[in-house]
């Protein structure tokens, strides 16, 4: 086997081994704060921000080791340092400890998936869906964990899950130092430095900032309305399971089309997919319907997020990583604006509004991706364009 081959078999491996703890511990640590550590609601609020603010502030930094040091080294130590967190998490009897592991968390992030997602984009003048095959192995991850965290659960509680996505994440690093060291691949500079960076992505990152608002928005609603069906936890599990299936098959084949149609009605096609589903759960429809439209609200995250990371990617030139670390902090203060939405208009009992106004927001897209794309000037794969 090529090294290469190792190399790209080894970022699949280990971005399966690692979402499904991280997406876990992002279900899991709210619930168990109130459950073990008797933290209130506002305190829990705190510990889930503490790993948010460390992650934006490390960002940068992991975006610059990833374009200058080994980026499979820099990953290792990320799951290592996530491994950590998750140990810290299963004893931690203190608020304090709680705190510490939410820290080494929002460190060991950035480094493992923004060095990850570098060596993808390494490969994109061979395979221009190389980002379509990293999705299909993260969403894997993040589903095939659920049914033995639960049984844990049940079973020895939540300790005994952390130490078992503590494991995982232990592979998932040990997998990376197993693949030999390569050169960083050698890619185009764009004049400007940070500040020609920055303005280059500025239409990428404000799209992401405006369209994954819209986009958590819809999560958190439709999270609250299936607990409100009092549904137990893993009854909820299962309304998303159709879904995470679809986000593993999916993104390759919508890749192909988006091949063949082009990137820009792609982008808009996706976005009324996406948008129209989010409109059908403002009737409040039966939890069969809610898991279907979750299914389509997947496969359009299935072709929206590999293009947009393959866009950032092309318009970064040897920044990539730091490119990475730019659309990954615009995606979280979308979130983060996403949420604090839908949690006021929900309290208000506007459900239907809330759905409709995020709905509404999603459908920009339309407009926005092919403007966006244009703005770059990105419209065919970096290689096409080279051709022409």
């Amino acid at each position: 086997m090529s090294t290469t081959s190792a190399r790209r078999r080894a970022i699949g491996a280990s971005a399966t081994l690692l979402s499904g703890p991280v997406d876990l511990l992002d279900f899991l640590i709210p619930l168990w704060g109130g459950a073990v550590l008797g933290l209130s609601t506002s305190v829990v609020g705190w510990l889930v921000a503490a790993e948010l603010v460390v992650s934006v502030l490390m960002r940068p930094v992991a975006g610059y080791l990833a374009d200058s040091r080994p980026r499979t080294r820099v990953a290792a130590v990320g799951a290592f340092l996530y491994s950590a967190s998750c140990v810290l998490y299963a004893f931690a009897d203190t608020p304090g400890m709680a705190f510490v592991a939410a820290a080494v968390g929002g460190v060991a992030g950035p480094l493992f998936w923004i060095s990850l997602r570098a060596i993808a984009a390494e490969y994109l003048s061979d395979d221009s869906g190389t980002f379509a095959g990293l999705m299909s192995s993260e969403a894997l991850g993040s589903w095939i964990f659920w049914a033995p965290a639960m049984f844990l659960l049940a079973s020895y509680g939540y300790s005994a899950v952390f130490i078992g996505l503590a494991a995982a994440a232990i592979a998932a690093a040990v997998r990376l130092l197993f693949v030999p060291k390569e050169p960083l691949v050698v890619r185009e500079e764009f004049a400007g430095g940070t500040r020609g960076h920055v303005r280059r992505l500025a239409p990428l990152l404000a799209l992401g900032v405006f369209v994954t608002a819209a986009e958590a928005g819809v999560g958190l609603a439709l999270l609250l309305q299936l607990q409100a069906l009092n549904l137990q936890v893993w009854q909820i599990a299962l309304v998303y399971l159709p879904g995470g299936i679809a986000l593993t098959i999916l993104p390759r084949l919508l890749h192909g089309l988006v091949e063949r149609w082009g990137r820009k009605p792609g982008y808009a096609a996706a976005s009324i997919a996406s948008a129209g589903s989010a409109a059908a759960l403002a009737v409040s429809p039966p939890v069969i319907v809610i898991a279907a439209l979750w299914v389509f609200v997947c496969a359009a995250l299935g072709l929206l997020y590999p293009l947009q990371k393959t866009l950032v990617s092309e318009a970064s030139g040897d920044r990539v990583a730091r490119g990475m670390s730019l659309q990954a902090n615009a995606d979280t203060i979308g979130a983060a604006i996403g949420v604090v939405a839908a949690g006021a208009l929900i309290a208000g009992g506007w459900w239907a509004p809330a759905y409709l106004v995020f709905s509404a927001v999603i459908a920009s897209g339309t407009v926005l991706g092919p403007w966006a794309i244009d703005r770059i000037g990105r419209d065919r794969p970096l290689a096409e364009t080279a051709e022409q």
